[in-house]
């Protein structure tokens, strides 16, 4: 039995709950953050916490919480599910409960669940996906916030087009980030990303340091009609990696494969998981 962390005990995940008075609950009011482990080492865990912290910020969350508290609290529920060697780690902090259902009475929740991996489709990386654009923004860019229903409902009109990810596209019509990753785009061997409007992921973070050891990185808006004529695109997530788009709305990217360029940061990117699971035998 899956061990979560919910307000103050570890508890079977079949028993973990939260008051229905809670406001992540009312009205969506929470922030959360999730990482992955390798060999069962968090991935990132002190960056992931900062960005939690950052997220709570932004929505005027208060954290009773200290970063160590919060590390400490991860860690020891990895030691509560010793059989997860690769996982995925959520952490939630809720709005807390409220006399009036609406109003934040300065109580949050801290959440830690921890559940397998399920890998994505290999053809993802091999052979490229086919994402949508969306004329939407997030509501708070710079926090990842529990409510999902922008993303949800985008990953659905995305799917009615046989397409996996949904690229949203601000007034400027400056591509911005997808509902669950973030943008990339090669102009022969200058790498682009928007740098503003988005949630700056870890795996952005990452990418962009291995990016610099291999090319010219420009951190920048994007408009949709230059992104088209990328020669190479990609996204990235904590799950995802670095995914290889070959196709946006009816338009073919590049060669309608995964480029030569991407497959270097995909490798640069490979060699920094092995490096750090050798760092962490």
């Amino acid at each position: 039995m899956t061990i979560y962390y919910v307000d103050g005990k570890f508890v079977p995940s079949d028993k973990a709950a939260i008051p229905v008075d809670d406001l992540s609950v009312l009205r969506g009011y929470g922030v959360c953050d999730i990482m992955r482990t390798y060999k069962g080492r968090p991935y990132f865990l002190d960056e992931h916490i900062v960005r939690l912290e950052t997220s709570a910020q932004r929505v005027g969350l208060s954290l009773p919480w200290s970063r160590t508290d919060i590390r400490e609290i991860i860690l020891q529920t990895l030691i509560h599910n010793p059989d997860m060697d690769e996982a995925n780690i959520r952490i939630v902090v809720t709005g807390g409960s409220s006399a009036d259902f609406f109003t934040p009475q300065g109580n949050p929740r801290l959440i830690v669940m921890v559940t397998p991996i399920n890998p994505l489709p290999e053809l993802w990386y091999s052979k490229g996906i086919k994402t949508i654009t969306l004329r939407q923004e997030r509501d708070v860019p710079e926090a990842k916030v529990t409510s999902y229903i922008q993303a949800a409902l985008a990953l659905k009109t995305a799917k009615k087009q046989n397409a996996e990810e949904a690229i949203y596209v601000n007034p400027k019509n400056e591509a911005l980030e997808g509902t669950t990753s973030n943008l990339f785009a090669f102009f022969k061997d200058s790498l682009v990303t928007p740098n503003q409007g988005v949630l700056k992921g870890i795996t952005r973070k990452l990418i962009l340091a291995l990016g610099h050891q291999l090319f010219k990185v420009e951190e920048r808006p994007l408009k949709l009609e230059e992104l088209v004529q990328a020669d190479e695109v990609f996204i990235t997530g904590t799950n995802k990696g670095v995914v290889p788009v070959i196709q946006i709305d009816e338009k073919m990217i590049g060669q309608g494969k995964p480029g030569k360029n991407t497959k270097r940061i995909i490798q640069a990117l490979e060699q920094h998981f092995h490096d750090f699971m050798e760092t962490h035998q």
